[in-house]
Order: C-alpha cells, then structure tokens, then sequence
C-alpha cells in the first residue's frame, strides 16, 4: 500500500511540475505583445500605459469654412476625391512622477484596410506627436488654445479618400506601453 501512495504522490507531483513550468513557459511567450484594445467609442476613456485618452469630437474640416481654417493652417486644397479629417482628443498622464511620450503618429483605418497616417500641422489646435506630457498634465495644456477653444481638445489631422467615408466604422489607431487601442470614429 506505501508503494502505490508513494507512486500516486510521485505522479502527483510531476504533473502539478509539468503545469507550473508549461505554465511559466507560457508567460514568457509573448510577454512583451499586447491584445489589441477594441470596443472604445468617441468620449470613452482608455488607457495605454500611464497615459489615459479620451477621443472627443471626429468631424470632416473645410478649407473655406471660417473655424475649419484655423485647424488647417498651412495645408493645401485636398485633392477632389479627398477630405481633410480633424480627431479631437484630450490626454492625462496618470504618472505623478515621469513624464511619458505620446505616440510618434496615429491612424485611420476603414473596413477595407485603407489606413492612413496623420499630417503634420501648424495649426495652434494641432497635436504634436511625440510630445512629453509632464507628470500628472494633460494635453491639451490648461490655457491653451485648443483647451479654451471650441472643442477643448487637441486636434490629429489626416486627409483620406473620400471612399473610405462610406467603409464605416473608421478606427482611429493609438499605440501605446501595453496597446494598441482602436477607437471607432463617428463620421
């Protein structure tokens, strides 16, 4: 009878081994990759890292309308089957201690795959990608333009083919220390 407790402790106990090391093996695979963050809609906050968004307002823009001008400060007239598109979002770094970079640049993407990268822009309303944000501030900066502004938020500028308006939802693209995230966009 010792024999056969002994043997059943001994299997016992190589299995409860195989599943921790399976286990720890597994962890360390693909430790550093992130599932992608879906599901987000406009005025819904997300956090990538210690950087929180909020995605406020998506709106095409008018080169020849009086308050789209001042978002497209030094752009040329998109082309016919193009529109300029205005993102407006807010972030807060939630870090009280180090400041942390936003991504570098953001995408749109429709339904087909079309994607496309955001412009750079002078506009006083842009965004600046790649921007540190100080601990515990946000973006817009308080007092700004953009914060006392129509929208109170900041803006990512793109132009897209006009195709891609009708190949809804579009998704604007953040990347991020534990993302990407996907917010669907309302145009």
């Amino acid at each position: 009878m010792d024999t056969f407790l002994n043997s059943n402790w001994f299997r016992g106990l190589v299995l409860a081994l195989a599943v921790s090391v399976s286990g720890f093996a597994l962890a360390a695979c693909g430790g550093d990759e992130h599932e992608k963050k879906t599901g987000i809609v406009e005025g819904e906050r997300f956090e990538l890292g210690p950087l929180e968004y909020n995605v406020l307002f998506t709106r095409p823009l008018n080169l020849n309308d009086v308050e789209d001008s001042e978002y497209l400060v030094g752009q040329p007239a998109p082309d016919p089957d193009q529109t300029y598109i205005g993102v407006f979002l807010q972030a807060e770094n939630l870090d009280e201690d180090e400041a942390h970079a936003l991504p570098d640049s953001f995408k749109l993407a429709d339904t087909a795959g079309h994607t496309y990268e955001n412009l750079d822009s002078t506009s006083s309303y842009a965004l600046k990608p790649g921007a540190e944000v100080g601990p515990e501030d946000v973006v817009p900066a308080l007092d700004s333009t953009p914060q006392v502004g129509p929208i109170e938020a900041s803006m990512v500028l793109f132009v897209i083919d006009d195709e891609s308006l009708e190949l809804r939802p579009v998704e604007f693209e953040v990347e991020g220390e534990d993302g990407p995230a996907s917010v669907e966009v309302d145009l």
